[in-house]
C-alpha cells in the first residue's frame, strides 16, 4: 500500500492541475476526478489499494491539500487567493403552517436542518438551491427568495451559505441518501436536535429581514454575530 505522503503528493498535483483548469477547487461532486487521477498513478506504479479506501483518504486530506495548493499558487503569483465553499439552504413552508425539515445523516454534519447543498461550477445560487431541494426532497420549488447570508472560516476555507425561503412548489415528497424529509411545525422543529448553527439560521429566517450571520470560533465553540 502506498504511503500517505505519496498519496498526498499525487493528490496535490491532481488538485493543482484541476484548479489551473477550472479556477476553482473540486467540490464533493468533483472529488472523484481527483481520486481517479491518484488511483491511475497507483495502478501505474503497480501498487494496489481498494478504491473506497483511497476515497476515504482523499476526503480526509482534502482540506490540507487545498491549503497547500493555495499557498503554492500564492507564492508563484504573489497574489492572495481566498478558498471559498458556497452552499445553500432553503426553508420551505406549506399552506398548513409547517416547514420542511431534513434529518441530516452526513458524518460531518448531522441533526435536523433544512434542505440544501453545494453550488456546482457554472451554476448560479438561484439555480443551485432549486436543484439541491429537488435532489434532496423531490420537490420543485418556484421563486425562492434570498433571505440572508451565513458564513464562517474553518481549516483555511471560507464557508458561505446563502439562505432562501419558498412557499410555492410541486412534486411528491421523497427522502434521499442525505436523510429523511418531513413536514413539521416550526415550534416542534425547534424542540428537535438541531444541526450545528441552526439556531442562528432560524433567527435570521424568522426576522423578516435580510441579515448576515458570521460564526467565530471561541473557547466553547462557534458563536454567531448577526448584522
Amino acid at each position: 500500500m502506498p504511503s500517505k505522503d505519496l498519496i498526498a503528493e499525487w493528490m496535490f498535483q491532481a488538485t493543482k492541475d484541476y484548479y489551473m483548469k477550472e479556477s476553482a477547487f473540486p467540490d464533493d461532486t468533483e472529488l472523484e476526478r481527483i481520486v481517479n487521477c491518484v488511483y491511475n498513478k497507483i495502478a501505474a506504479a503497480d501498487i494496489w489499494i481498494p478504491y473506497q479506501d483511497l476515497m476515504k483518504q482523499c476526503l480526509s486530506m482534502r482540506a490540507d491539500v487545498n491549503l497547500q495548493v493555495k499557498h503554492s499558487l500564492n507564492e508563484a503569483s504573489g497574489n492572495h487567493l481566498d478558498l471559498v465553499c458556497f452552499t445553500n439552504m432553503c426553508m420551505i413552508r406549506d399552506n398548513k403552517g409547517n416547514v420542511l425539515a431534513l434529518d441530516k445523516v452526513n458524518d460531518s454534519y448531522t441533526g435536523t436542518t433544512f434542505p440544501g447543498g453545494h453550488v456546482e461550477p457554472n451554476e448560479t445560487f438561484h439555480q443551485s438551491v432549486i436543484r439541491e431541494v429537488w435532489e434532496e426532497t423531490g420537490l420543485q420549488i418556484k421563486n425562492p427568495k434570498f433571505s440572508g447570508l451565513y458564513h464562517w472560516h474553518k481549516d483555511g476555507i471560507h464557508h458561505v451559505i446563502t439562505l432562501y425561503q419558498a412557499d410555492t412548489f410541486s412534486g411528491r415528497l421523497i427522502s434521499s441518501e442525505e436523510g429523511q424529509v418531513y413536514w413539521i411545525s416550526l415550534e416542534e422543529l425547534k424542540k428537535r436536535k438541531l444541526a450545528d448553527g441552526m439556531e442562528y439560521v432560524l433567527r435570521m429566517l424568522e426576522s423578516g429581514n435580510i441579515e448576515e450571520c458570521y460564526l467565530r470560533l471561541e473557547k466553547d465553540g462557534y458563536t454567531g454575530s448577526l448584522y
